[in-house]
């Protein structure tokens, strides 16, 4: 199977991966993780919250619910759209904002950034990934938190699959081929839609940080980890986890 394009991410979230990432989360598994973030974070009414790469806006929208003022940032115009007719539909004020995750600008004005499921990783070269650390770092103020949800890659090599069959909820047939490629740490994958005698590929490609890697990438960015999860179940961080969850801090 081939790579990915090296900026394939930005036309990968079209509406084929909004209708899978819909229903991929009942609304009642993001409240269950906005129960958690909210705890982890020590957010309360009013609390400035980033959610870098919003996509549909999920946990955008739930935050606002319960009462933060969150911006929502992401890449995806068909996201955005999504994210801001949930909003909308939810009755909640969220400022979303298109922007590359490397090129953030804004300047100590968070209480606490998130960036939710595997959101990161996905630039071909670490020095980008270090890089959205640092606009990161420099967009909260003193003292605010990070929190960062990622797939686990240790625990997928134990139950890889190279092939699986997903039916989305309009009736279009998803195949998913999964390579890993060692040298470059990289998982390799191709999703394949197919409906109404259609048949569309997509591609998308991230690197699989461990716990260490990205706290020293963190670190590199003057974020002080505080301790990680296994999941946003607030469960420990074990080799078998699926999920990393790390929780770090800038500096006062």
């Amino acid at each position: 199977m081939s790579t990915a394009d090296r900026d394939w991410f930005e036309g990968f979230f079209d509406e084929d991966y909004l209708q899978f990432a819909v229903d991929r989360f009942p609304a009642e598994e993001t409240a269950a993780e906005v129960d958690f973030l909210i705890e982890a974070l020590g957010l309360g009414e009013g609390t400035r919250v980033l959610d870098l790469a919003c996509g549909h806006g999920r946990h955008s929208v739930e935050l606002a619910r319960r009462g933060m003022a969150v911006t929502g940032a992401d890449l995806s115009a068909p996201s955005l759209e999504l994210a801001s007719a949930r909003a909308a539909e939810a009755g909640v004020d969220v400022r979303f904002e298109r922007a590359d995750m490397r090129r953030i600008a804004y300047e100590a004005e968070f209480d606490a950034v998130i960036n939710m499921f595997t959101a990161f990783g996905y630039f071909a070269e670490e020095a980008d990934d270090r890089l959205v650390l640092e606009r990161v770092a420099a967009a909260l103020v003193p003292g605010g938190r990070f929190l960062i949800e990622f797939g686990n890659p240790v625990s997928v090599f134990g139950r890889f699959e190279a092939r699986g069959w997903h039916r989305l909820s309009n009736g279009t047939l998803m195949l998913e081929e999964r390579v890993y490629d060692a040298p470059r740490g990289r998982f390799e994958t191709c999703w394949t839609f197919v409906h109404g005698g259609e048949r569309r590929e997509r591609r998308f490609s991230h690197r699989g940080y461990t716990a260490p890697e990205l706290a020293a990438l963190a670190g590199a960015a003057g974020l002080e980890v505080e301790r990680f999860w296994g999941g946003l179940d607030g469960s420990e961080l074990e080799m078998g986890s699926r999920r990393i969850v790390m929780l770090a801090r800038k500096a006062e």
